[in-house]
């Protein structure tokens, strides 16, 4: 996909770099959560295949959030929080042309936030461990 930008990203410098890269469609998210975002599983297509990536820890409570054949994310926010010396997501919230999702994880920490006006959301990025330490996102014009 060509114009896409990368934005980001908020969170912490623990854990290792991981990039899904741009996708041509998001299918489908799993956020894992309880006092911060332990996972996310995402789902998309790119040049006509499917994959799915996953990225941080085992634990948390899994949420599901399958997006419609028109619909895609225009808005991301969330906190950051230092937790035991390790700053990572707190929470979460999904935001598609459609509705808002979340917020997933527990309130505190410093807020974040990056609506959309033109465009949409095709990809994530960050750092993971055990949680999500730091995550940002890719921009393409629509």
């Amino acid at each position: 996909m060509a114009g896409e930008i990368k934005v980001g990203a908020w969170g912490g410098n623990g854990g290792s770099e991981w990039d899904m890269g741009p996708a041509d469609r998001i299918i489908n998210i799993e956020i894992r959560a309880i006092d911060a975002i332990d996972a996310i599983a995402i789902t998309f297509t790119r040049n006509g295949q499917t994959e799915t990536k996953y990225y941080g820890g085992p634990l948390g409570i899994t949420y599901e959030i399958p997006l419609q054949e028109d619909e895609y994310l225009v808005g991301v926010e969330g906190s950051v929080d230092t937790i035991l010396e390790t700053t990572l997501v707190r929470n979460l919230t999904l935001r598609t042309n459609k509705e808002s999702y979340g917020p997933f994880g527990t309130s505190g920490g410093k807020p974040f936030s990056l609506p959309v006006a033109a465009g949409k959301i095709i990809g994530f990025f960050g750092r993971e461990g055990v949680v999500i330490d730091a995550i940002g996102v890719y921009l393409a014009p629509n």
